[in-house]
């Protein structure tokens, strides 16, 4: 599901950066590792991994998420600030693998300057992460009890200083994290130094609009004798121009730096717990380890009433009492509709009610679907009100044939006002449900892509095959790209642009050709300036490719154009150095500050190579 529609789910839409500050290790570890790690000044250092090597990091990060809709609301944001203690001790390592043990304390977790304490409690389990020797996390191992949400914002807390290092002067990889995959730029500054820069997101992340721009600087610091990172600075920016949907924008920044004088002494029976595939917040999980709650179905609707007001006046402590609400509603399929009165006829903070959508969201029964299928038909619900039972639907890990149905008849809309929105919102969800579909090897999948291509080929108006041939790219299904490339020659502009961006996210390097022969008769600026960020994804562009674009640089009158042209030669500068002459000529004669800077950053990054 699209969870930039989503600020009330806490850690799902908003990337989670951590700040650490490495320090410490026990006596013998410590000993061991100065007396047969002693650097050469000329020999670059690689990451060190020592079994029994104990360190204690300090969490500080800052992360933001700017939305702008044409809605009521306007504009809306999300801040997510979390600091405290990261113990870490090396469990086990050998060339090929390592096992780290981490653990939390003393973390504070602020969304909206809110503290959740429940949240922070669960934050401080033990969990553990196998590595790669080059420093990159291949797997997570939580015990039972820790929620799927809290594991995500673990993992997000280790993949934001996640490394891929390599032997030679420069390197590109492929690296995932919470906001997609995205291909990574390394460079040896000096015997300890290295600048990381993520050059462009190759698929987002399911449930998000592709990013059309990218700014990534990193620095990461080793040292001698001492495990994983010594210090790192993390700074991006990501932005999504919406394609129907709110624009984004999200800024996160961290740090990391060694804090000496820390000495530890942890023990390996911390981590010792038997590592769970399914999390509480699994269905099936739940089902077996959270029992309902006995107690008769008038008993829990008091419950619901009383719970309500407590969670309108909280200020800390507001997801256990979404959770507590989300275990009431299972006690009876009757009260989800108590939610829904309540709604409807309460008073309530614009939060608490986001909240309430959300316990349906979590509780997942047929009554809750049915409750929030009720609020996307009904139009006497307010649109707030509709955006966020879509939301909740497609944050549904099993959602019913009628839930689904549902969103087909929203999305299949033409309300021609304010509401047209739900239809849009709609659509994109029904992509993201593929996406679900496609990795769980779900048969229905095959029918849903079917109908996605129907649609998006359709008699609806260009609005809504646009937002279905969105939804194609939000199926994450490369097998896709060969048939939505054919919307390219469709004579609507807006589709044709639909098209080339969501060919960026299903993948170009099978269609490059078609696109690079649709950039050349292309007449409006709008579709151009798609087509040169979709084909940033294009992994082996030819020289043709990239003499055209040098002199289209020189001539295209679109700056958002331009601006893709500009990135899509400076991420391909190593391969062909032609493109130097032509960057620095943009830097000589392009009006576009951003522009400029971002060429800038290209020619900075390629000194040395």
């Amino acid at each position: 599901m699209n969870r930039w529609l989503l600020p009330a789910a806490l850690g799902l839409g908003v990337v989670v950066l951590v700040a650490i500050w490495f320090t410490g290790a026990t006596d013998k570890a410590q000993e061991a590792a100065s007396t047969t790690n002693t650097p050469n000044d000329s020999i670059p250092l690689f990451i060190q991994w020592h079994a029994g090597m104990a360190q204690q990091y300090r969490v500080l990060s800052e992360s933001s998420m700017q939305m702008e809709t044409t809605t009521a609301g306007g504009a809306s944001s999300i801040r997510v600030q979390l600091q405290g203690l990261l113990n870490m001790l090396t469990l086990e390592s050998d060339m090929d693998e390592v096992l780290v043990g981490f653990q939390l304390s003393s973390v504070e977790l602020k969304i909206n300057d809110v503290v959740d304490s429940d949240t922070n409690q669960a934050l401080g389990i033990p969990f553990r992460v196998r590595f790669a020797g080059d420093g990159m996390p291949r797997a997570f191992e939580y015990p039972a009890e820790l929620s799927t949400r809290n594991r995500s914002i673990l993992e997000n807390l280790v993949r934001t200083f996640q490394v891929s290092l390599d032997n030679a002067d420069n390197w590109v990889t492929q690296e995932t994290n919470a906001s997609g995959s995205y291909e990574a730029a390394y460079k040896r500054t000096g015997q300890a130094r290295i600048e990381k820069s993520k050059r462009r997101f190759n698929n987002t992340a399911a449930g998000m609009l592709p990013w059309s721009d990218l700014e990534s600087t990193e620095t990461i610091l080793l040292e001698a004798g001492r495990d994983w990172l010594a210090s790192m600075t993390v700074a991006e920016t990501m932005r999504s121009e919406g394609q129907g949907g709110p624009a984004m924008a999200v800024h996160n920044h961290a740090t990391l730096e060694l804090m000496p004088g820390v000495r530890l002494t942890l023990q390996p029976d911390t981590w010792q717990f038997a590592a769970s595939v399914a999390a509480v917040d699994d269905m099936a999980t739940m089902k077996a380890r959270r029992p309902v709650p006995n107690m008769t179905p008038e008993e829990a609707r008091r419950q619901i009433l009383a719970t309500v007001p407590e969670l309108d006046a909280a200020k800390q402590g507001r997801l256990a009492l979404v959770h507590r609400l989300r275990d009431l509603l299972l006690v009876d399929a009757s009260l989800s509709e108590v939610i829904l009165d309540v709604l409807k006829t309460q008073d309530l903070d614009d939060r608490t009610r986001a909240d309430l959508y959300l316990a349906l969201e979590q509780a997942g029964t047929e009554s809750a679907q049915a409750a929030l299928v009720s609020v996307i038909i009904d139009s006497s619900w307010s649109l707030k009100d509709g955006m966020r039972a879509i939301v909740a639907m497609g944050g549904i890990k099993a959602p019913a044939t009628e839930s689904v149905s549902a969103l087909w008849d929203t999305a299949q809309s033409a309300y021609g006002d304010e509401r047209q929105r739900m239809a849009n919102a709609a659509a994109f969800a029904l992509g993201s449900v593929g996406n679900t579909m496609r990795e769980a090897d779900d048969p229905e999948y095959a029918s849903l892509r079917s109908s996605l291509l129907s649609s998006a080929t359709g008699t609806f108006d260009v609005n809504q095959r646009s937002n279905f041939i969105t939804a194609l790219g939000n199926t994450n299904d490369p097998t896709l790209a060969n048939e939505v490339v054919e919307f390219m020659n469709d004579s609507e502009p807006a589709i044709r642009r639909a098209a080339a961006l969501s060919l960026g996210t299903l993948g170009t390097d099978q269609v490059a050709d078609t696109l690079m022969s649709h950039y050349r008769h292309e007449d409006n600026g709008y579709v151009r300036g798609a087509i040169a960020e979709s084909l940033q994804s294009w992994t082996q562009p030819t020289d043709s490719a990239m003499a055209m674009f040098r002199q289209a640089v020189r001539t295209e009158a679109d700056e958002r154009t331009r601006y893709n042209i500009a990135v899509l030669l400076g991420e391909n500068l190593q391969n062909f150095p032609e493109n130097e002459a032509a960057l620095r000529e943009i830097m000589r004669t392009e009006p576009s500050k951003r522009i400029r800077q971002k060429v800038a950053e290209a020619l900075a990054s390629n000194n040395g190579k």
